[in-house]
């Protein structure tokens, strides 16, 4: 039977979460020492039908121009949520081994540079850059970035969020568990069982969003749509992809 993965950024690794044609399927937290994604593909690549992540795919060489995906994902999600879309760096300062290195080569090569929280998200860039075009290019018919806020956007009959995950961390869970419940109304058991299931650094954000991001791939919601759809010099698609309620 097909699976629907949604894979978001953990502190510990990437947490996923699984749906099939039936529902859920299940969740595990894939550990960089683990293997990390190249894991988590040996384990279900066979099955995957498809792979949301919440990292961006599709970097720029030599520019710090916006992806399209991205200008147009803070257009839809307005303010202030739009905050939440990172300027994505480019390729070689992604795959710098200090901040200091990568945010010099991104303003050497570019008129911009690299912020630090951005920074805190190049180790999963690079990851998932690598296991694209070398260790699994093989998986880029199935594994496609989407972002959480734009997923509830979607899912929210395009209405963004009100509450903030770091100013009100309380409102926002119930706010968009409350989404994830009008496509999969068992979605809070779930929750709670991944919650006090996993033993690693992993916060409730991080759940949350792999279940917006496997709900979005799978059959329970309409058909894959995408913001953006330019390549980057890989021809690794520079978008976003989304789905309806149905």
């Amino acid at each position: 039977m097909p699976l629907y993965i949604g894979v978001d950024g953990a502190s510990d690794g990437w947490m996923a979460v699984l749906y099939d044609g039936d529902g859920y399927h299940g969740s595990k937290l894939y550990t960089d020492e683990e293997g990390g994604l190249e894991s988590l593909w040996k384990e279900h690549g066979d099955e995957a039908e498809h792979v949301l992540v919440d990292v961006p795919i599709g970097l720029r060489e030599d520019s710090a121009e916006p992806r399209p995906c991205d200008d147009e994902a803070r257009d839809a999600l307005g303010h202030p949520r739009s905050s939440s879309v990172f300027a994505v760096p480019i390729r070689d300062a992604v795959y710098e081994d200090s901040y200091e290195k990568g945010k010099r080569i991104q303003e050497n090569r570019t008129d911009g540079s690299i912020g630090a929280q951005t920074w805190n998200i190049t180790d999963n860039i690079e990851e998932l850059d690598t296991f694209l075009l070398e260790t699994a290019p093989e998986a880029q018919d199935c594994v496609r970035e989407a972002h959480p806020e734009v997923c509830f956007w979607a899912l929210n009959d395009e209405e963004s969020m009100n509450y903030s995950k770091t100013g009100q961390p309380a409102a926002a869970f119930w706010e968009r568990v409350d989404v994830l419940e009008k496509v999969d109304e068992k979605v809070l058991d779930d929750i709670r069982d991944v919650g006090t299931d996993v033993d690693a650094d992993v916060g409730n954000d991080d759940i949350v969003d792999a279940f917006a991001l496997a709900l979005t791939a799978s059959p329970l919601t309409g058909e894959l749509q995408w913001l953006g759809g330019e390549e980057d010099p890989e021809e690794l698609p520079m978008e976003m992809v989304y789905a309806s309620s149905p």
